[in-house]
This record gives structure tokens, sequence and C-alpha cells, in this order.
């Protein structure tokens, strides 16, 4: 059994951390999904369920149906049970949709990403693809993909959100925070099995917040095959026209967002909103990664200050 000790000062703080974390999206979490991201082990009683009968018993944490939460209010568990339906129906077109983008020239790999690979589907949804591309055609192939959508989707983020691209030669992700490794932590892997394979071996900093986190599980089943059209069309801009064409597409693509964003963020902000380089493009114009961290840190204090409890080491 856990000691009194390991209790308040390592169990009780850890727990929280991944409860306040989905607090931020109003999203409860079943005791598997809190053991899981906690990854707290015993040879006796299990010391994650220690944690939050304490945390029941001092009215920190609520439990609701099979649910635990930091907010007692019911309409966040029957949201959660309403998006988990919804994002089942939508799985199945994100994959389609996902095959699709596995078709465009210079595509090495695709996830999906978002609240869809959380296993929700909210309000106003849309399905988010994190897509690696063959270095020096990141801007090409990111282009290509945006003109498809804005001529034969008629620009709808629906179900085709392509806004964070790296390419196989710079797989490692720079940010490393808790949104970050959460991100990575819950892709989908749906395309690309050698490439999604090296890209979680690079990300292995992941462990520092997930200890579960096993490369090795994720990349069984993913369809590695390409087609002739594609090779065929590859090697059509295997070339310095291909170069040029990588060049211009991202100066054009910089340019654009700047002249629409660039008043509205610190130079600072609009090159982590707008990571733009030629092994990365980023198009995040919410900040959303400075949002949740932000919202993160302020709760940390607040329940920490509240309860009395010990949680220094845990905002990032």
């Amino acid at each position: 059994m856990a000691s009194n000790d390991d209790l308040h000062t390592k169990i009780i703080p850890v727990v929280l951390r991944t409860l306040i974390y989905y607090d931020i999206f109003n999203y409860p979490l079943t005791f598997e999904e809190i053991s899981c991201a906690c990854n707290i082990k015993s040879k006796e009683e299990n010391p994650c369920k220690i944690a939050i009968d304490h945390l029941l018993n001092k009215k920190i944490v609520f439990k609701i149906d099979e649910y635990y939460s930091l907010n007692p209010d019911k309409k966040n568990v029957q949201r959660r049970k309403k998006g988990n339906q919804l994002a089942e129906k939508w799985i199945k077109k994100a994959k389609w949709f996902s095959k699709l983008i596995s078709i465009f020239p210079f595509v090495r790999g695709i996830s999906l990403s978002g609240s869809l690979s959380k296993g929700f589907i909210g309000d106003n949804p849309d399905i988010d693809y994190f897509i690696i591309t063959k270095p020096n055609r990141l801007w090409l192939t990111r282009t290509m993909l945006v003109l498809f959508k804005k001529i034969f989707l008629f620009n709808s983020y629906k179900y085709f959100c392509v806004n964070y691209f790296i390419d196989t030669e710079n797989l490692e992700i720079e940010e490393k925070n808790l949104f970050t490794a959460t991100e990575i932590n819950t892709l989908i892997p749906v395309y690309g099995r050698d490439v999604k394979r090296k890209f979680y071996e690079q990300n292995g900093w992941v462990t520092k917040y997930y200890p579960n986190f096993k490369a090795e599980d994720r990349v069984l089943e993913l369809n590695g095959q390409t087609s002739a059209v594609k090779n065929a069309f590859e090697a059509l801009f295997n070339n310095r026209l291909g170069d040029w064409l990588d060049d211009y597409t991202m100066n054009v693509t910089v340019k654009h967002w700047a002249k629409k964003f660039y008043k509205k963020y610190s130079a600072e902000e609009f090159n982590l909103v707008f990571k733009s380089q030629k092994s990365i493009s980023k198009h995040h114009p919410r900040n959303y990664q400075n949002y949740v961290l932000k919202q993160y840190c302020n709760r940390v204090e607040k329940i920490s200050e509240k309860h009395d409890i010990e949680m220094e080491g845990l905002f990032f």
C-alpha cells in the first residue's frame, strides 16, 4: 500500500494534474483513463484508486456515473457521451479522407489529431490532420492540399483541416510541454508505418508526461503502400522545378499570413502560431496551445492554494 507521504506528495498531485488538464475541455475521465495517464503502480492496493477515493471524500473530485471530474455538473458527462458517439461516426469519414490525402505527392505519413484523436466530437467540429512529407516538398504538398480543399470542398474545414506539417528529416517536435505531449500521445496514425515509427522514436520525451507511452504499440497496422500515379507525379517534380515551387509556395504563404495576422500577435507569438520553416508548417491562428497552458497553470495554482496541495513541477 502507498505510504501516506507518497499519497500526498506524489500520487494525488499527479492524479489532479490529469483531471485539471482535461477539465479545461470540460471532459470528465474514467478511472482507466486516469490510471493510464498517471502510470501509478503498486504490487498491493492500487494507489491511483486510493488517491481518487481521498479526493472524492474531500469533495475535490466528483464522480458521475463512471466518470471523474473537478466539476459536479452532469451536463459535462452527457456532453462527453454524446461526443464519443459522434466520434465513432466521424472516424470513418476521417479515415476515408486520410486515404485521399495519402494519394497526394510527397505525403509520407498521416495522423488524426485534435478532438477526434481523443475520441470526441463537439460543437462546430472539424477533422485535424498531422501530415509528414518528403523533405523540400512540404510547402508544395501543403499548397496542393489547400487548393484541393478550396476548389473541391469549397474551403470547408469540417472534414479537411490540414494545419500542421513536418518532414521526414525533422520529426522531433520542438515545443516540449504538456500540451504537445498530450497531442502526440493521442495521435491516431492512419498512414505511413515506417515514418510514424521513426516519428514516435524521435519523440520519446513524451514519456516525461505520459510514462505509458510506447511507440511500438502505435504503428502495427498502418498502410505504407503508394501508387504508380503518385510515384510518377513525384518524379515529375523531383528536380529544380520542384525545388523552386516549394520555395515559392512557402514565400507566398508566409507573406499572406504576415499580412493577415501579424498585427494580432507579438513577433514571438506569431512565430509560434505560424511556425514557417522549410521543414515545418503550423497554422494555428487561435493560439490554442498558449491558451490551454495558461488555463492549466492558473487552475493548478488555484487548486493548490485552495486545498493546500503541493503541485510544484507539474505546470509543464
